[in-house]
């Protein structure tokens, strides 16, 4: 696996997806059969492996509670597994075909995502009081605009000119994403002369850390791209600019000014998991449907697939997806209104 992830991964992985695989292939590959021969690893084998992965504990983050891994995670490791075999096979380290093809995972119902509708989710807006989540639900429910992105976006990417709002033509541009990437990672990448970093933020915890924060390049090359912004959105996206120039004159050097559009109030970025803590803590104070932040992102794209009548490519070209099945396989939940109105009619 290690010369797997420096022939193959330094070549062909991002510094997001190298550092993810790095943690499946330290944490849930190597100690159980990291000292395996590859040409001991039968599809059995393969089979018996990730079943026994099903009752093991996950890498136990701090905070938070001890979990058995989950079936999404062993999906993520087979394919990691299989990818590598295939990269075996090509390197004559095995004979014949790949064991991993013809692997049954372990069997467990997915559960669709839960999403709110457009009711509940103006419902949610109305009764959030916290202006870092609020700005960020709606940068994710009116631009489609995943999280990663929402915290890397900066004010030089964001175009909201008075003119630009009364003609409609206010936009942002997504160029970069908020990333808490593996060191070790970012190294290897940068000896290639290929990481995508833009910038790394100084640590401000005085332990040492394995992870560092940076601003890196998007998902995806289809995720660059600018999308037009609604007028609501355009105006908490002025009052944020207005609640950040008064935190600068109140703090004036102690202000750290990063131009990001999200920030605690000293300036300083603000992470995925302290979003997701608030998004949990507003959820549970107002009895709202139980969701991730990632749901936003789904409702935003099912509701402007509803008002524009189905218009595919232009909810694609807002949720930067690669391929337009995303939006219709993955990302397109029925509202159970609908289809009454759809039966009425």
């Amino acid at each position: 696996m290690d010369e797997y992830v420096h022939l193959y991964g330094l070549k062909h992985w991002s510094a997001g997806t190298l550092s993810d695989n790095q943690h499946r292939i330290d944490d849930y590959i190597k100690p159980y059969i990291g000292n395996m021969p590859i040409k001991m690893l039968t599809t059995h084998r393969l089979e018996t492996f990730y079943d026994q992965l099903q009752s093991m504990p996950a890498v136990k983050m701090k905070g938070k509670a001890q979990k058995t891994i989950a079936p999404s995670v062993i999906e993520k490791v087979h394919a990691l597994i299989r990818n590598a075999l295939n990269q075996a096979l090509r390197w004559n380290y095995l004979d014949g075909v790949n064991p991993a093809m013809t692997v049954e995972l372990p069997s467990h119902r997915k559960n669709k995502r839960a999403s709110w509708t457009d009711q509940e989710a103006r419902h949610a807006l109305e009764v959030c009081v916290d202006p870092v989540l609020k700005l960020c639900m709606y940068l994710a429910l009116g631009c489609s605009m995943r999280i990663g992105e929402i915290l890397g976006l900066t004010w030089d990417s964001v175009h909201i000119d008075d003119e630009l709002i009364q003609n409609d033509e206010a936009y942002l541009s997504v160029k970069q994403e908020l990333r808490r990437c593996d060191k070790r990672s970012i190294d290897d990448l940068r000896k290639q002369g290929r990481d995508d970093i833009y910038f790394t933020f100084p640590p401000w915890k005085k332990t040492e850390s394995t992870t560092v924060l940076v601003l890196k390049a998007p998902k995806t090359e289809s995720s660059v791209r600018d999308i037009y912004i609604p007028a609501v959105v355009a105006e908490e996206l002025k009052q944020a600019r207005a609640r950040q120039t008064y935190m600068k004159t109140l703090l004036t050097d102690e202000y750290q000014d990063y131009g990001l559009v999200v920030t605690q109030e000293n300036g300083r970025p603000v992470e995925s998991c302290q979003i997701m803590d608030k998004l949990r803590k507003l959820i549970k104070e107002h009895d709202l449907k139980p969701v991730v932040f990632h749901s936003l992102r789904h409702s935003s794209t099912s509701l402007k697939l509803k008002i524009s009548g189905g218009d595919i490519k232009a909810v694609q070209g807002d949720t930067g997806h690669a391929q337009a099945r995303m939006v219709t396989d993955v990302y397109s939940h029925i509202m159970t209104d609908d289809r009454k109105n759809l039966a009425k009619k």
